[in-house]
């Protein structure tokens, strides 16, 4: 147990939503606290690194002090931590999972130097990059820790540092917290992009008078339509690679289901029309099989009894000295 107010939260990226406090404050209320915080030591004190809704919940209840996991890491693995926790979750928007891979990578390529793509490496680093497991990526192994894929990684690493700071910060919980408005922010030079999200929040509603407004369509195609366009063309390509993979998969899965439906009307056939007269018909034809298996045991043991009797007609001829040709 630690006190809370020794718990510092200064540099996080991402501070508590008071909703979701005050919903596990009642849970809280309900059925207790199931999983510490977990921090570290820092400065006499302690900074946190996973916990921040249970603590600020409950320190809304008077808690003064909480159960927590102490764990001793350096600056680069704590960031790490706090990033994992929160891009396993699946309450983030766009641009918080945008800043918090940007983080990740930041700090994973500090300890990891010789996975960065184009960094200083020594002989023996480039040596080894050949047989280096691909968890040793930055994507592979963010993928493998919040479950996500290395393309969906990729994609939200770019998105963090392309957009700036200042513009992820603007955006975040506004309507134009979305993927696709930050590919948009990506060809926009960086000292211009917080102008621009503050000019896209604050731009009035297309009006119906609009030559460019949409008006022959229904608004959840026009609406798709305009975002296709903010596409910048790497987007559009993940995309379009994205849905030929599925379109493939679709295709495979119509192919097995077309086999599958061919054997099963094979397996059918003989038994259109009656079913007893089908019944007899096999039935006739698993006498016939059975027929066939006796005879052909019959045969085989006529045919051991016939070697069986030469073996011992040659051993009577070799026994009277009589020489046989091979």
């Amino acid at each position: 147990m630690i006190r809370i107010d020794a718990i510092s939260t200064f540099d996080r990226i991402r501070q508590a939503d008071r909703r979701h406090v005050d919903a596990l404050a009642d849970s809280i209320l309900e059925v207790g606290l199931l999983n510490p915080v977990t921090v570290c030591p820092r400065d006499g004190g302690f900074v946190l690194i996973a916990g921040m809704h249970r603590m600020e919940a409950c320190r809304s209840l008077g808690w003064d002090e909480i159960p927590a996991t102490i764990l001793d890491l350096d600056q680069q693995r704590q960031i790490i931590a706090e990033c994992d926790e929160n891009l396993c979750a699946p309450v983030l928007s766009a641009s918080e999972r945008a800043m918090f891979t940007r983080r990740r990578k930041e700090a994973y390529e500090a300890l990891h130097p010789e996975t960065k793509h184009g960094g200083d490496r020594k002989s023996d680093q480039v040596a080894n990059l050949a047989t280096r497991s691909d968890k040793d990526r930055f994507t592979a192994d963010t993928a493998a820790k919040t479950g996500q894929s290395e393309r969906a990684v990729q994609r939200d690493a770019e998105r963090g540092a392309k957009v700036s700071d200042e513009a992820l910060d603007a955006v975040r919980g506004t309507k134009l917290d979305t993927g696709r408005y930050l590919d948009t922010l990506k060809s926009v030079p960086p000292d211009e992009q917080a102008a621009k999200v503050q000019a896209d929040l604050t731009a009035p509603p297309a009006s119906k008078d609009d030559p460019d407004s949409e008006t022959e369509e229904d608004p959840a195609t026009a609406k798709a339509r305009r975002d296709l366009a903010k596409l910048t063309p790497a987007a559009l390509i993940d995309d379009v690679i994205g849905l030929r993979a599925d379109v493939a998969d679709a295709k495979a899965d119509a192919r097995t289901a077309k086999a599958e439906i061919a054997e099963l009307k094979e397996k059918l056939r003989d038994f259109d029309g009656d079913s007893a007269e089908a019944i007899r018909r096999l039935q006739k034809a698993a006498d016939y099989e059975r027929g066939k298996a006796w005879r052909a045991t019959e045969e085989q043991g006529r045919l051991q009894k016939q070697i069986h009797a030469l073996k011992k007609r040659i051993g009577e001829l070799e026994n009277m000295g009589i020489p046989l040709n091979s």
